[in-house]
């Protein structure tokens, strides 16, 4: 039981967007603006009921609908974000 937990947690840690920033459409970027904007947009997200649910039994449809979650969220944040004038921090090529 407690290995399909440590699958589960690590199937689902590979789909977070961890370190991904924003950066304004205008080039200039107030640090604190932005953090207050992603506090609100992030609070927006979570407040907002989930878009289905998956009804497989078992691990297998709590792993589906907790990645679903993650995803409905991620838009949402996203989407609010863009409403406030920032965009989603491309990362930059390495060169070879």
């Amino acid at each position: 039981m407690r290995y399909f937990a440590c699958i589960g947690a690590l199937l689902l840690s590979g789909c977070t967007t961890d370190g991904q920033g924003y950066t304004s459409i205008s080039g200039r970027t107030n640090p604190q603006r932005m953090r207050l904007a992603l506090a609100e947009c992030q609070g927006e997200a979570s407040a907002t009921p989930q878009a289905f649910y998956l009804y497989t039994g078992g691990w297998v449809g709590l792993a589906g609908t907790l990645a679903a979650r993650a995803v409905q969220e991620q838009s949402v944040t996203s989407g609010c974000m863009a409403r406030y004038g920032y965009v989603a921090a491309q990362p930059k090529a390495q060169p070879q």
